[in-house]
């Protein structure tokens, strides 16, 4: 599993060292920002017996390929200890790690599929990022080295379903994080 997340994080430098170079090509014309999210935030399980967790991940997005790693806790936070009142609690008590590869419409709408230590994964994400979504219906390219910290804000949603019988760590997800 490390060796993945290692690939996985290569993979997606690579790509933000790709999306540093000038736009030519295939994507002259095209006014979304590529790159990376880097967030965190609040896990809320679909199943009632599972208390809410929190999560930290990556994801790079390009014009309609994206991918990602993720790793999540439920039912347990730094702030606030549990004690897992039923066997669904007691299950998922682990820490959670995914990788994620997917295509989408730049960072507005990602289906990513995914694998992890909880088995097969599919997932549908959205980041919300002000600056992306003006440059788009403005049809102006903002640099990225002209890039404020308000304009790398990002609110990250995150729908996911488990494959087989581990519909217990089904989750919904939202955070903020940083565009890189």
């Amino acid at each position: 599993m490390k060796r993945t997340i290692s690939v996985l994080a290569m993979i997606l430098l690579a790509g933000q060292a790709r999306a540093d170079l000038p736009v030519d090509g295939a994507y002259e014309g095209v006014h979304l920002i590529r790159g990376t999210v880097v967030s965190v935030g609040r896990v809320d399980p679909s199943t009632s017996g599972v208390d809410t967790g929190f999560f930290a991940d990556a994801n790079y997005s390009s014009v309609a390929l994206n991918g990602g790693i993720n790793s999540k806790k439920l039912g347990d936070s730094p702030l606030r200890k549990s004690e897992p009142a039923t066997d669904e609690a007691q299950a998922a008590q682990g820490r959670i790690n995914n990788v994620y590869a997917g295509v989408g419409f730049g960072r507005i709408a990602q289906l990513q599929l995914g694998y992890g230590s909880e088995g097969q994964v599919t997932r549908l994400r959205s980041d919300i990022n002000i600056r992306s979504i003006m440059d788009f219906i403005t049809q102006e390219t903002t640099p990225r080295h002209r890039l404020m910290l308000a304009d790398r804000i990002t609110f990250s949603y995150t729908i996911e379903r488990y494959t087989g019988d581990e519909e217990i760590f089904d989750n919904f997800t939202w955070g903020v994080g940083l565009l890189f």
